[in-house]
């Protein structure tokens, strides 16, 4: 059941993913980079202050809900502290901008940019009480209800931006577009969460989170500051076109992290009930048997997307040039991040939220320092000279950061449980790296214009990866009748009605 579940998950978040690069085309070709950019650096800036709508309540109430707690009160309980932390998070944006605008006098580049920031708070305020309902699906393993909402928003999201950008309306009616799908993200939230009871808030279930969740937030919130911090910076030293070229590599970089990610919301409820029940070699096997297959997914399509850069952009992203180098670069967080996916899980499982508070502190740390570094030509203030990499700068900085975080994670769980990591990993390089130089060679051999070569060629090259790994005998007739087993329709069609009809 964890294979289908996962599966859907997968399959969820690659559609999700073929339908926000549909709209990212769309933006290329119809829209300027610096309209993209305004609304990136909306996004980003306001996704700052979310971290006070968190700050570690979302992962305290999936473990609660996953360990058996009273759902009803766990529920109660963390409403009202979401309705709590999104009024003060609203708040303190709001005074946030006054004082930069007012006491600092400093204020933004323009109107425009101003304008698309109070309507990303918006997004975010229904974002945030949203998430109420989504971890409570997360807590109770119910995959269909978690994964459904979220390919709503997009595909509604998606099917405004293709309009806003056919229509030339420009960057506030493509800000708009969030606020679009992030209603369709919360009816339907709503709607399937019809039935789940909802007792008074408990004083005791409140401090319990609390516990939990304390040294959490500190997690939270350097994931958030990690992963925003840099659009941030590339407008405040760079332009919103800067910013576009950026997020619109991020863009296709993270469809590749959602897998992780999702796997994610899965193993970390599993790896709570196993610790519940003391199950610690359940725990070492999950570990290192999520290690492998998230790691035979990832390595071909990360190592892909870098060598074939230059024709994702040409074909793909309508020629945005400036995209190829970041590209070459940024897409090995995603692989770094699949790598040390399970032990992040794992501690949380495990009632160690302390070793990843660490880890993520320790990342942040990095990342901030390198950004400062790498992206500014020049901070005039202080006198200095830096390296002026702006959007390359930005992803050496979270590649560099992840690959911290990695080292950090392995030498941790090895003390902790004695893992010592799949070894299998290096078997999935050596065929990602045949993989990678046959595919250099074809781009030199070969002009890829159309669409259709890309394809033929990234399927070859597919080919090629799991061909290797046949050979030397690490991909099996097992491997095989699993991902079919998973990828029944049949059986998948059957478990999701069973969940959606399913009482709460």
């Amino acid at each position: 059941m964890i294979a289908r579940k996962s599966t859907l998950i997968i399959v969820t978040q690659l559609i999700n993913g073929l339908l926000g690069y549909v709209a990212l085309y769309f933006i290329t070709r119809y829209m300027e980079p610096g309209t993209y950019g305004i609304m990136a650096f909306a996004y980003s800036f306001v996704a700052l202050f979310s971290i006070i709508g968190n700050l570690g309540f979302d992962h305290a109430h999936v473990k609660r809900v996953s360990e058996g707690k009273d759902v009803g009160t766990c529920i109660g309980t963390f409403l009202a502290t979401k309705l709590g932390l999104t009024g003060l998070m609203a708040i303190v944006t709001l005074i946030s901008i006054v004082v930069w605008k007012l006491v600092l006098g400093r204020g933004f580049e323009t109107s425009t940019h101003e304008t698309a920031v109070y309507i990303m708070l918006v997004y975010w305020i229904i974002r945030v009480i949203a998430q109420f309902m989504t971890t409570t699906f997360q807590g109770r393993k119910e995959i269909a209800k978690l994964q459904f909402p979220n390919f709503f928003e997009v595909l509604v999201r998606s099917i405004s931006i293709i309009f806003v950008a056919l229509s030339g309306w420009g960057t506030i009616a493509l800000v708009l577009t969030y606020i679009v799908g992030d209603i369709i993200f919360f009816l339907s939230s709503l709607y399937f969460f019809r039935g789940y009871p909802i007792s008074y808030p408990s004083k005791e279930t409140f401090q319990d989170y609390t516990k939990f969740a304390f040294p959490l937030s500190i997690v939270v919130a350097s994931t958030i500051l990690m992963t925003n911090v840099d659009k941030v910076l590339i407008q405040l030293f760079w332009s919103a076109s800067d910013v576009g070229y950026y997020f619109a590599a991020f863009r296709m970089t993270q469809f590749i992290a959602l897998f992780t990610g999702a796997i994610g919301l899965l193993l970390f409820p599993t790896f709570s009930s196993l610790h519940s029940r003391n199950d610690v070699g359940g725990i070492c096997n999950l570990t290192i048997q999520s290690e492998r297959y998230l790691s035979m997914i990832v390595f071909p399509v990360v190592m892909g997307v870098i060598v074939l850069a230059q024709p994702i952009s040409g074909i793909l992203l309508s020629g945005w040039k400036e995209i190829i180098p970041i590209l070459h670069i940024l897409p090995l967080f995603v692989l770094l991040d699949a790598l040390e996916r399970p032990y992040q899980t794992q501690f949380m499982g495990m009632n160690y939220p302390k070793l990843a508070r660490n880890r993520v502190l320790i990342m942040v740390v990095v990342n901030i320092v390198l950004n400062l570094i790498l992206i500014p030509r020049d901070i005039q203030s202080l006198g200095l000279s830096l390296f002026g990499l702006g959007a390359q700068g930005a992803a050496i900085a979270t590649v560099v950061a992840y690959g911290v975080g990695l080292v950090y994670s392995r030498i941790v769980a090895w003390k902790l449980t004695g893992i010592t990591g799949n070894p299998r990993v290096l078997f999935h390089l050596l065929a990602a790296g045949i993989m990678m130089t046959v595919l250099y060679i074809i781009t030199i051999m070969i002009p890829i214009g159309r669409w259709y070569i890309l394809l033929a060629v990234a399927l070859f090259g597919f080919v090629i990866y799991i061909g290797v790994l046949y050979l030397i005998r690490e991909f099996s007739k097992q491997d095989l009748d699993l991902f079919f087993d998973a990828l029944n329709i049949k059986k998948m069609v059957q478990y999701i009605k069973e969940e959606i009809r399913g009482k709460p």
